[in-house]
């Protein structure tokens, strides 16, 4: 089994998958993606190949964003704490849209960003290589 970036590196050995997203994108890379199945740089390695896609860097990338499983239910608040500042780095990085490949990071990212109406849109991996 392979994550959608391994496969495509590393399984498929293709980088440009003949994507258009003419946006200004941040990547967070999960915990799980970072510290599980070690995918180093191979989602940002897609996301460079995008055309029109302007990558931009997350400060405190590898850093979680607080919602790992059942840590966001036992500590709401450290929780909530450890996204606010997830969400102040996306803001400082001027990007319209948040990347990431893991759908509960996106949740609880996404969740934050709407409540404080800040118009940066998430969009997983696959979304955006999937675009024309």
């Amino acid at each position: 089994m392979h994550d959608l970036s391994e496969f495509l590196v590393d399984v498929l050995e293709v980088e440009d998958v003949g994507a258009y997203f003419p946006h200004r994108v941040t990547y967070h890379p999960t915990c799980h993606s970072l510290r599980g199945l070690h995918l180093g740089d191979r989602p940002t390695r897609l996301l460079s190949h995008v055309r029109g896609l302007e990558l931009v860097p997350l400060e405190g990338a590898d850093e979680c964003c607080g919602f790992g499983g059942t840590f966001a239910v036992k500590n709401p608040a450290i929780s909530a704490a450890m996204c606010s500042d997830k969400v102040r780095n996306v803001m400082d990085t001027g990007a319209e849209v948040l990347c990431a490949a893991d759908n509960s990071c996106l949740m609880h990212i996404g969740g934050t960003l709407r409540r404080q109406k800040t118009g940066v849109r998430i969009m997983h991996l696959a979304e955006i290589l999937d675009a024309r």
